[in-house]
């Protein structure tokens, strides 16, 4: 199993300074290739203190300078946000950077206020992201810059630095919705799913991705990402305190950031599932849906995690793991206490399980 470290660069309720909520993650950031995490890998979002990290690659990149062997994963970069000749260049440099270590992570975006701020059609998110994620990945494979879509008309350019070697087998695909599995199928890419329902309902979920993946390429599907919230302690009652707590606190910021309980998903094309979403959010309550949340994700003692994630591979099938460790108010000590000990005691188990794999 390959395990990741995602940065959200969140500050909650303001409770510090822009600055020291990047300096917080910096260092925990810091952490992940000593500790022996196999990626590492930053969020885009823009505008709110939800999650502030408005330039992933360029995060990246700074981290690529500070490592030697961890993968670098944009998680993700919404391509209706950004121009496809850009992104193109972006990540084209940070592999250069990074001696080969990036890994092109891709999204769709679910947020309206970015898209009212960005000035971008929401409706229009779905035949953007399929229109640029064309493209790019030809770019990156040839280093040309060509389209004369709807959206992105680019002149035949040639790219420069061209091409450090190929994406083809480092190329995720954010897919939370049935809307989202067969283009990530589709492209090739790697599925990367956060958790939003227990994970026994995503096996249909899972099971599309992989069906579709084959049925395109001819080939079995790479085993997908479950990109989790993290709560590690030697007590599972402290564990599960922290959890309660903070990923709690983390929904609440979802469900505001995203204004999951409105109506606007109900006629916007492409986003079907999250009006259903809505709408059952509406009847279960926001406290119920919260302290769903924190049972869908990873919290506990070493050894409870270590069940909790066998029986979710039982349950899905091998799937890779990438954690987020500071998110809803938790203290930078506690984080950092967390990821210790999920790495000295739980790592080295899921690595094992990959070796057994192969």
């Amino acid at each position: 199993m390959q395990v990741g470290l995602l940065m959200v660069f969140q500050n909650f309720r303001d409770q510090m300074t822009d600055r020291e909520a990047w300096q917080r993650d910096i260092h925990l950031a810091d952490l992940a290739e000593p500790l022996g995490f196999d990626t590492l890998s930053g969020v885009e979002h823009h505008f709110f203190n939800y999650a502030m990290s408005p330039a992933n690659v360029e995060f990246l990149s700074f981290m690529a300078g500070r490592t030697k062997r961890i993968g670098l994963l944009t998680g993700a970069v919404i391509l209706p946000w950004n121009d496809p000749l850009r992104v193109m260049e972006k990540m084209i440099v940070l592999d250069h950077l990074s001696n080969g270590r990036a890994i092109f992570g891709i999204g769709r975006g679910l947020a309206k206020r970015e898209y009212d701020l960005f000035g971008i059609d929401m409706n229009e998110a779905r035949d953007r992201f399929d229109e640029a994620a064309d493209m790019i990945f030809r770019g990156l494979e040839t280093g040309i810059a060509e389209g004369n879509g709807r959206y992105y008309k680019q002149k035949r350019t040639e790219i420069r630095p061209a091409p450090f070697k190929s994406f083809k087998d480092r190329f995720n695909c954010v897919a939370m919705s049935s809307d989202s599995v067969p283009v990530c199928a589709r492209l090739g890419a790697k599925m990367m799913s956060f958790a939003q329902k227990p994970w026994e309902q995503m096996v249909p979920h899972f099971e599309s991705y992989r069906k579709l993946f084959r049925e395109f390429h001819n080939k079995p599907a790479p085993a997908p990402v479950c990109v989790d919230f993290l709560a590690c302690d030697e007590s599972a009652e402290r564990a599960e305190a922290l959890a309660r707590e903070h990923m709690a606190n983390y929904y609440i910021t979802v469900m505001e950031h995203y204004e999951m309980a409105g109506d606007h998903f109900k006629n916007m094309k492409g986003y079907g599932d999250y009006a259903t979403n809505a709408a059952m959010l509406k009847d279960l309550g926001m406290s119920d849906a919260a302290n769903g949340f924190v049972d869908i994700n990873t919290w506990g003692t070493p050894q409870q995690i270590l069940d909790k994630l066998d029986k979710r591979r039982q349950v899905l099938g091998d799937f890779d793991l990438t954690v987020q460790v500071s998110y809803g108010g938790m203290t930078p000590a506690n984080a950092e206490k967390s990821i210790r000990l999920f790495a000295d005691k739980v790592l080295p188990e899921l690595h094992a399980w990959k070796r057994a794999a192969a």
